[in-house]
């Protein structure tokens, strides 16, 4: 809502567009940060991109597009969980969710060949029955990751601005991992940088075998653009097979408060394209180590 509400209302006006504004601040105390669409019961889009014409052209973004309509159906249950939770109803008759964790779907792909995936979902509170949950699926592949985690992420602290919690189980695990062997890499990016999430990191940057980058994009040529030209992605890649997709940032808010959404592909060759996208940024001109020496000053976004 807010600045997006003359949007809204046009798109509300138009035949056969129906609108609903989800309180979720009310329901979970969060926001609704999820970003995905179904088309025809058997299209998936997710991905970090908000709808927003920046997002197109002036932000750096991750998505997914799914054809399978038993995943589909999965995201489906959630939309219409979160519909009737728009219209101050607690969700009742949805049916449960299939595919998850325990039971994920097989595509078989002539592009990549054999695709085991599952989606998860946050918060579990107000999931439908059968999801995944995000921070358990989250925690377990990387629990399970034996050498290497390329991880590019917009934003992570342990605790944020306006969070009483201190939460460190990601921070935790991360750690552990690097502790038997597992080589981390991650891109954050420059709008991290705010408050005690620098400290975090810098403190996150000192532990042996996890390298960090903040990354920042130049300003438009044609003129400072307000909320753009930012790493917004949300994926990470562990070994060489599983590829994670999301709209979660790493705060705990994102996990417990907020609905957000996450696909978890099994495919080696899916994997090695996201591994060279997150490459192409790690040795790129626009990222950098983080110094532990360096006063850094919050970005300008607006």
């Amino acid at each position: 809502a807010g600045s997006n509400d003359k949007s809204i209302d046009e798109l509300d006006s138009i035949e056969n567009i129906s609108i609903r504004k989800i309180p979720m601040g009310k329901i979970s105390g969060g926001i609704m940060h999820a970003k995905y669409f179904i088309v025809d019961g058997e299209n998936l889009f997710i991905g970090s991109p908000n709808m927003d014409w920046r997002s197109l052209i002036h932000i750096h973004e991750i998505g997914a597009r799914v054809r399978n309509k038993e995943v589909s159906k999965a995201f489906t249950e959630v939309f219409e969980t979160d519909w009737e939770y728009s219209n101050g109803i607690f969700p009742d008759g949805i049916p449960a969710i299939k595919i998850n964790a325990s039971n994920p779907v097989t595509i078989n792909s002539n592009q990549y060949g054999k695709i085991i995936l599952y989606p998860a979902f946050s918060p579990v509170k107000i999931n439908p029955k059968g999801a995944s949950s995000e921070e358990e699926e989250l925690l377990k592949i990387i629990a399970n990751t034996k050498d290497s985690l390329l991880i590019q992420m917009y934003s992570y602290s342990p605790k944020a601005k306006n969070e009483t919690n201190y939460y460190d189980t990601l921070d935790k695990a991360l750690r552990e991992a690097a502790l038997r062997g597992v080589k981390i890499k991650i891109i954050f990016s420059d709008w991290a940088i705010r408050d005690v999430a620098t400290d975090f990191i810098k403190a996150l940057s000192t532990v042996p075998g996890i390298q960090i980058k903040f990354s920042s994009i130049p300003q438009y040529s044609g003129g400072y653009i307000p909320y753009s030209r930012v790493e917004h992605c949300k994926y990470f890649i562990a070994d060489n097979n599983i590829s994670w997709i999301s709209t979660s940032n790493w705060e705990w808010g994102y996990f417990y408060n907020s609905r957000n959404a996450t696909l978890i592909i099994d495919n080696q060759k899916i994997n090695l394209e996201l591994s060279e996208v997150f490459q192409r940024d790690w040795t790129g001109p626009y990222t950098n180590f983080v110094d532990i020496d360096k006063k850094y000053e919050p970005v300008k976004r607006n």
